[in-house]
């Protein structure tokens, strides 16, 4: 493809065979001290410390050529392995918090059109307009027949701009929205449904008042057939995530044994107090002794069971587990082994009764507990659920049983060469995840040996590939198995492990979704050929800043920016498929977040260490209400929504270990009178639930704002398929606010608000899978006339709205 070349853009532009556009920019960088190594982390390698090495030059300076997508990409140079360095010659404007007192810098990549003359009116600057077939950001089959076009045009140049479609000897014409506005320009999208398979062909008609131009002069032939796709379900689903042992005991009689390591308490103790059985005083807490470390709730796959009917009355339909193989800690983040479900889930001491398993497969055994789970997984899919499993495939515990065989034979272990030992010397020296890049002989968590053709070593390599096909399709049947992976840390283990990974896992279940835990921008995972999707914490940090924050608050307009970067910076089908979080197990609540405004996300909200001065306090009532509005968004959003266990019951906490309470049942009583059931919250989020899930666009729909205002604290996008429209209407100020829309509808079409109990009710399912659904009172509602309608939205108020 030949390059484009604008004013002002001295990047020499790359067409990737990734049908990606990037171009090549070159980091340099002059230590102020020798050095040994130098690479540059960023976005766009997740900040890998080693992933981008610099080579160094006679005259000190170390340079690294690479491609990177357009826009600004924040980095720093690593030095010697360890030195993070800010650039001393990066533009300043561009630098940004780095979340540790610091900043990153940052680089402009791509053509500046912040350095084109002003647009003239009625006049079309054609030599700004961009449009490239080859890059999914402009166009992207999302699904056979659905593709998603977008064009670049000079900011302020356009009023408007239209997609012509020849398709099946018909001919269509579909009007363009503006998604995003930077940099000096205005990109305009539509996504066009067509008829029947094969090719269409497209053009672009521009406006600029009553000027027209058709872009490019000659037609653009397509294929619409996706280069791939991810699982429809996955876009459809709204999430659940469960941390096991603190979600619901169904049978005590697999409670943990009292051990120096771990102790019994009483589900609906006083989290903050001392418990039965534990070192009295406060220093005991997070350390000295160390009591809430070593607490256990009794959390098992009974309990699971238990919960479908009230996970159905709330209308999730996909469930996250965290960590349920064998495994000696609470978290099970420390696997001793991926061939069975922990025997305290189930069946305690059942894996202890088993002989003669090897890494061979075919020696593996099915366990009591294994069944129970399997049956779990059973009754979920009859009840319409989907259930995936957290696979931590780059580290293990040291309880792991191949670890346990290195330590014990040394060198002379058929798994020596799993791990990454450094020193046999005993006690020997390895690599754990818990001890960072130096060896120990004390990690809990020792790392699998790295390949850099294979990702992993050829053992545990082939030891994880037989573990997924164990739980996606046991003893051959898919139909039985888990319906994914959401992967830990998966940025640890080198690209080409998570490439033959997902052929596997296709191949054996074929609508099976995977998901990565990474933090950052992720579009290195996210073409085809590894993850579906991410846990999206670039929507969860966007909201926390928009919804949270008071001093920091984004305006609305700066939030509509966020939003359009996350919708569009991936491949539409990848954005669908997201995990859109708030919170997590490895977060703050989202609710005590509201408490804690203006820090950075994830920051300072750890009372033992980084963030003493963290307020664990209940939430006010107006607090559960912002809550509440940016459920609103979450569920009207591009991407499936997210709940981590218990926000929808009310629950609020600082990060781990006191984000992993027990979960409050509405018929438990605390010996905390604060702690307890919100029938309120729940009541919302069953609502807003059950509009996500029969209001097709805000599952499948282009995204766009169709009113951003400012000095009002007013924010308000469309979803649309085809001629079926959605719109989400956000108040984020503390007055009341009468707001004016524009809409797709007809004029005498009538909208209702399905947030409001006023205009809809709550009908409950029961029997199979059905889910809440809301039912539309008959007198209620607003009217379209004259292209729009008029709302009211007391302070902090939300709607959703559509047809009935």
């Amino acid at each position: 493809m030949t390059a484009r070349t604008l004013l002002a853009a001295f990047i020499v532009f790359v067409a990737a065979s990734s049908a990606k556009a990037d171009y090549e920019h070159e980091f340099a960088f002059k230590p102020d001290h020798p050095a040994g190594s130098v690479a540059v982390a960023g976005d766009f390698n997740n900040w890998s410390t080693d992933a981008t090495p610099m080579q160094r030059g006679d005259d000190g300076i170390w340079r690294r050529k690479i491609s990177l997508p357009e826009g600004v990409q924040h980095y720093k140079f690593v030095v010697d392995g360890g030195q993070w360095m800010p650039d001393p010659n990066g533009d300043k404007t561009l630098e940004a918090d780095d979340n540790h007192g610091g900043k990153n810098s940052g680089v402009f990549i791509g053509p500046d059109g912040r350095n084109l003359p002003p647009a003239e009116p009625e006049s079309i600057n054609l030599q700004a307009v961009a449009h490239d077939p080859n890059d999914s950001r402009d166009r992207d089959v999302v699904t056979p027949g659905t593709v998603l076009l977008t064009l670049r045009a000079q900011a302020n140049d356009l009023t408007g701009a239209n997609v012509l479609v020849e398709s099946n000897g018909t001919s269509l014409s579909q009007p363009m929205y503006r998604v995003d506005s930077k940099y000096g320009f205005d990109r305009y999208g539509a996504m066009v449904q067509t008829s029947g398979g094969g090719a269409v062909c497209y053009s672009f008609d521009l406006v600029d008042g009553a000027k027209h131009a058709k872009f490019p002069a000659e037609a653009i032939t397509c294929d619409m057939e996706p280069s791939f796709e991810t699982p429809d379900w996955a876009k459809r689903a709204v999430w659940y995530q469960i941390f096991p042992e603190r979600f619901r005991n169904g049978d005590p009689a697999n409670d943990p044994n009292d051990h120096d390591y771990e102790h019994v308490v009483k589900w609906t103790g006083d989290w903050w107090k001392t418990q039965a059985g534990e070192a009295a005083g406060p220093e005991n807490f997070y350390k000295g002794l160390g009591n809430v470390w070593k607490r256990r709730y009794g959390g098992d796959v009974q309990g699971l069971i238990q919960a479908l009917p009230y996970l159905k009355k709330l209308g999730v339909s996909a469930i996250y587990l965290n960590p349920m193989f064998e495994a000696d800690s609470m978290h099970k983040y420390d696997t001793t082994d991926y061939r069975h479900i922990d025997d305290n889930f189930g069946f305690k001491g059942d894996i202890a009764q088993l002989h003669g398993e090897t890494e061979d497969p075919a020696t593996w055994q099915w366990t009591k507990t294994d069944k129970l789970f399997l049956d779990f997984v059973a009754r979920a899919h009859a009840q319409g659920f989907k259930v995936i499993l957290d696979g931590v495939f780059n580290h293990v515990g040291r309880s792991n049983w191949a670890f346990q065989d290195v330590l014990k034979n040394g060198r002379q272990s058929k798994y020596a060469g799993w791990f990454d030992v450094r020193d046999w010397n005993p006690p020997i020296k390895y690599i754990a995840w818990d001890k960072g890049a130096d060896p120990s002989s004390d990690g809990a968590l020792p790392v699998f040996k790295k390949d850099p053709q294979l990702g992993l070593v050829h053992g545990p390599r082939e030891h994880i590939m037989a573990i997924t096909r164990r739980w996606l399709a046991p003893d051959g049947d898919a139909s039985k198995g888990v319906d994914g992976f959401r992967l830990d840390v998966p940025g640890d283990i080198p690209h080409p492990f998570w490439i033959d990974w997902r052929k596997l896992v296709k191949s054996t279940k074929p609508d099976a979704y995977i998901s990565g835990e990474i933090w950052t921008w992720a579009q290195p995972w996210l073409h085809g050929d590894q993850f579906d999707a991410v846990m999206n914490y670039r929507w969860a940090d966007a909201a926390q800043k928009f919804f949270v924050n008071q001093a920091k608050a984004l305006k609305p307009s700066e939030f509509n920016q966020y939003l359009s970067e996350i919708a569009y910076n991936y491949p539409f089908q990848v954005s669908l498929a997201q995990m859109n979080l708030f919170d997590s197990h490895d977060t703050d609540r989202f609710a005590s977040m509201f408490v804690n405004p203006d820090l950075e996300y994830d920051a300072a909200n750890r009372i033992q260490d980084n963030g003493p001065n963290y307020k664990p306090d209940k939430p006010t009532p107006q607090m559960y209400e912002r809550m509440r509005q940016a459920v609103a968004c979450q569920m009207g959003f591009v991407g499936a929504p997210m709940i981590y266990y218990g926000d929808e019951a009310g629950m609020w906490s600082p990060d781990d270990p006191s984000n992993r309470q027990p979960f409050v049942w509405p018929e438990m009583k605390f010996d905390d009178p604060k702690v307890k059931f919100d029938p309120v919250q729940f009541a919302f989020y069953q609502r807003a639930i059950a509009a996500r899930r029969q209001i097709e666009p805000l599952e499948l729909g282009f995204f766009h704002a169709i009113d951003v205002e400012d000095a009002k604290g007013v924010y308000a996008f469309e979803r649309d398929v085809d001629d079926q429209h959605a719109y989400v209407v956000i108040n984020r100020s503390d007055r009341e606010q009468t707001i004016k829309l524009k809409s797709a509808e007809k004029d005498g079409t009538k909208l209702i608000n399905w947030l409001d109990p006023s205009q809809c009710d709550v009908v409950n399912a029961d029997g199979g899978n059905a889910r809440p659904t809301l039912k539309a009172r008959g007198d209620k509602g607003f009217t379209v006339t004259g292209g729009g309608y008029s709302l009211s939205l007391k302070p902090f108020g939300s709607a959703i709205l559509s047809k009935p």
